[in-house]
């Protein structure tokens, strides 16, 4: 098969890309993401800092696959990174991030874009690669929050809807995105430079629109480094169940959107309907996503009896013993546990040996669990909240930079 022979080369360019420093320069502020991740952990709880090379490594090793995946669809459907206009897309998503801050993604920017090439005719660029570039990026997007959106969930406080105060988790992932994109050009010999590859009739499934059936096209392949990032919040679910259905609503998303591409470059008047639903599907699967999560009842809330883990250290001696969140803890060495301050005396009072009851929130049957602990070593538990007397967390889907800027110059 022809597109065999392409993948060697697909390899041989996404290594390539790790000897860049632009690479570097994005696993760097990738890290600094991280990084301030884990600080917000410590200093809201006041735990000790976790260690962000491992998150970072995974990331990376997601990154590289997703980037294999994501450039055999470029490749596969054709998409010249000639006819897209990143320049334009990034001077418009930058533009728009001023307003709102999650506008700041090629699905917004690529329909505007894409809309105002159809009414007006300009910029030069290929409505359906456009739609087909944003596209493929989501459904890679999919599949890594579909596998790793979950892992290094940042647990939360935050405020309910009654006052109450509510755990949750602050999904936070950024994957650095190696890809191969393809250029169309003309040639006028092709037998003038060395050896082509001969693909079928039917490729690409997105023909170049700049160009003419008459003239010899030529691809080549181009070793291009993106960034990808995920920001969502777990209230009513754990981190993957979140992460399952978020990767869901994205995928369909995507898959839609490609379809449209393809369809728009073969029936031109379809381009209208694609830049449209670039921007519109995206807020779509935005609304869907808060729908389901603010309309059903908070998962992590003080239990009648008991108290509830929110997360666990990787260090916790509990999480070693294999108790997870959502997990409800009854009882230390038979005396119950029914508040924060029950907890902590009993954890003063005993020291190395613990019998732990507790509710296993998966299987909902009560088990007891034996742990050993090294004097008065922590667990590295959080709890979820007792009420309302903590500090809690305000997420603001608000404004942008330029808001931001307004609001301190006011006063």
């Amino acid at each position: 098969m022809v597109f065999l022979k392409l993948l060697p080369m697909i390899i041989y360019n996404l290594i390539s890309l790790l000897f860049q420093p632009i690479f570097w320069l994005v696993m760097l502020i990738i890290w600094f993401q991280f990084r301030r991740m884990a600080k917000l952990k410590s200093d809201f709880f006041n735990l000790p800092q976790e260690s962000v090379v491992q998150p970072t490594l995974i990331a990376t090793v997601y990154g590289l696959i997703g980037g294999f995946i994501g450039s055999i669809i470029l490749v596969l459907v054709g998409v010249s990174v000639l006819e897209v206009g990143v320049e334009y897309l990034w001077i418009l998503a930058i533009a728009m991030m001023l307003v709102n801050q999650r506008f700041m993604c090629f699905a917004y920017a690529g329909g505007v874009l894409s809309a105002f090439k159809y009414i007006t005719g300009v910029p030069d660029i290929s409505i359906p690669q456009v739609m087909a570039l944003v596209a493929i990026l989501h459904l890679v997007e999919a599949l890594l929050i579909l596998f790793s959106g979950h892992l290094g969930a940042v647990p939360v406080y935050l405020k309910g809807k009654d006052g109450r105060l509510i755990g949750g988790f602050n999904l936070q992932k950024f994957w650095p995105l190696p890809i191969v994109a393809m250029v169309a050009a003309v040639v006028p010999d092709i037998g003038a430079i060395g050896e082509v590859i001969q693909m079928p009739e039917w490729w690409p499934l997105i023909k170049s629109g700049l160009f003419t059936e008459q003239e010899n096209i030529v691809y080549m392949m181009v070793p291009v480094i993106a960034g990808l990032g995920y920001g969502d919040i777990a209230l009513t679910t754990r981190p993957k169940e979140k992460s399952l259905r978020s990767a869901f609503y994205l995928a369909v998303f995507s898959l839609i959107l490609l379809g449209l591409a393809i369809l728009a470059a073969n029936y031109p008047q379809f381009g209208i309907v694609a830049a449209l639903f670039s921007p519109l599907g995206h807020e779509l699967v935005i609304f869907l996503g808060r729908k389901y999560e603010f309309s059903r009842e908070p998962k992590f809330t003080k239990p009648p009896q008991g108290v509830m883990i929110l997360d666990l250290l990787e260090s916790s001696p509990l999480k070693k013993a294999g108790l997870d969140t959502g997990d409800i803890i009854l009882g230390i060495n038979g005396i119950p546990v029914n508040s924060r301050e029950d907890l902590e005396y009993l954890l003063d009072f005993f020291t190395e040996e613990l019998e732990i009851e507790y509710l296993d929130d998966k299987k909902q049957v009560i088990r007891r669990q034996l742990i050993f602990r090294k004097g008065f070593e922590p667990l590295g538990l959080i709890m979820v909240p007792d009420g309302y007397g903590h500090s809690y967390l305000n997420f603001s889907t608000g404004g942008g930079l330029l808001k931001s800027l307004l609001r301190k110059f006011k006063g």
